[in-house]
């Protein structure tokens, strides 16, 4: 079995030989022709509902395509069984469709090196609240002799689940002339839900678009003034699937010889990294730029942990926070080499605090020693805004979310 959806009332089998799928649904077993072996080993997602209103369950089904360099796309496939047999059909036009609804300046402002980005609506009418400018200046200055020629789509295609519903994600970079690849770090990254339309054609709904925000203009003046930073935590993880254990490493800057390091990053102005380096061999151990470099602290609320499942480590990143009415519920179970295993996002408005479903999908990824590693929260209890697991100072996951949970309901029963 390869993967189950998120009610696991369907799983998804693979037929290694064959490269094809068997979805199992209850006592139905269904074939399908759709590849799924991938160099990460990445299972496939898979989801099931009547989504045509006929009285028959609909799948989709997402697996990835295609990596490489600045490269991941995953696939899209709807299955509506038909007196018994599965017809698939695959989303071959999503880079087309994000591209038509897409209206880019044709060059940059002159004075201020912003790019202009407009976005039309399903139902093809400019949407304003959308449109973003997207300042370049950083960017032609490290590129000094290279100019804007355009905006790329096409490189970055991720699906995930939201209660069912599949959503499309592009990552749009900037295309500078004479260059082979595009730069996302001053790019947008749009998501969308997707769904099958009666003529048979796959749909976008309304984009959600956000500017994509990168340390790696600046990396250079970083390098260069990053103070002394403690080492107070080291352990070794397979995180990649790859064989060899990557170095885990998490930093603290104290302003004092021997300072708490909790008491630390609470001060204004400390922070902190957590770096993954990857084996060389001969007990050597590079930094791994080509993906997360360095995953922040010090942002009001971020959780990093590290597990296992099924034999293999992960890194879990989540998110959780409120401002403006607006509760968001965000966790990504990833790869330090640009790849998501699992990702799940949700924003909860009025008076719903407590989303079950976050919980349910983040704890399958953890177990009862799933280490957390970092977590800052404005949230918590006074005394645990701030947890940090040191190389004598332990703390777990599970700890982390019985907390949580029983805070978050607590909210939602006073409202």
């Amino acid at each position: 079995m390869l993967s189950y959806s998120y009610d696991e009332s369907v799983s998804v089998w693979g037929n290694g030989a064959e490269d094809c799928l068997v979805i199992h649904d209850g006592d139905e077993e269904y074939r399908v022709e759709i590849p799924w072996q991938n160099m990460y080993l990445a299972p496939p997602a898979v989801e099931a509902a009547d989504y045509d209103g006929d009285g028959d369950k609909e799948y989709y089904i997402s697996t990835i395509q295609g990596t490489g360099t600045g490269v991941h796309v995953e696939g899209l496939y709807y299955v509506d069984v038909q007196k018994g047999t599965p017809k698939v059909s695959e989303y071959t036009n999503v880079v087309e469709d994000f591209e038509r609804r897409i209206l880019a300046a044709d060059t940059l402002d002159e004075q201020f090196h912003t790019l202009h980005v407009d976005f039309l609506d399903k139902n093809g009418k400019i949407d304003a609240q959308k449109s973003i400018d997207l300042d370049q200046t950083r960017l032609l200055q490290k590129l000094e002799g290279y100019t804007y020629k355009s905006i790329g789509v096409g490189a970055q295609i991720r699906y995930d689940f939201r209660g069912g519903q599949p959503f499309a994600n592009v990552g749009v970079g900037i295309n500078m002339n004479e260059m082979a690849d595009l730069v996302y770090e001053t790019g947008f990254n749009i998501t969308a839900p997707v769904s099958m339309q009666k003529d048979g054609n796959f749909s976008l709904g309304d984009f959600s678009v956000q500017k994509t925000y990168s340390r790696y203009l600046e990396e250079e003046n970083i390098e260069k003034e990053e103070p002394d930073m403690t080492e107070v935590y080291t352990g070794y993880y397979d995180l990649t699937h790859n064989g060899y254990k990557e170095k885990v490493v998490t930093k603290v800057y104290l302003e004092e010889e021997n300072e708490d390091f909790t008491e630390a990053l609470h001060k204004a102005g400390n922070w902190g990294t957590v770096e993954v380096y990857e084996y060389l061999g001969d007990g050597q151990y590079g930094i791994i730029r080509c993906g997360r470099r360095n995953l922040p602290l010090l942002m009001p609320n971020v959780q990093i942990f590290l597990t296992q499942k099924d034999g293999y480590d992960y890194l879990a990143v989540t998110s959780l926070w409120s401002g403006q009415g607006v509760c968001y519920y965000d966790y990504n179970v990833l790869s330090p080499v640009n790849y998501s295993f699992d990702r799940y996002h949700n924003e909860l408005k009025g008076a719903d605090h407590y989303d079950p479903q976050f919980f349910t999908g983040l704890e399958s990824w953890l177990k009862e020693d799933s280490l957390l590693l970092v977590a800052t929260d404005i949230d918590m209890p006074q005394g645990q805004e701030v947890i940090l697991t040191t190389d004598e100072e332990t703390h777990y996951a599970e700890e982390y979310l019985m907390v949580k949970k029983e805070r978050l309901q607590s909210v939602e029963d006073i409202d």
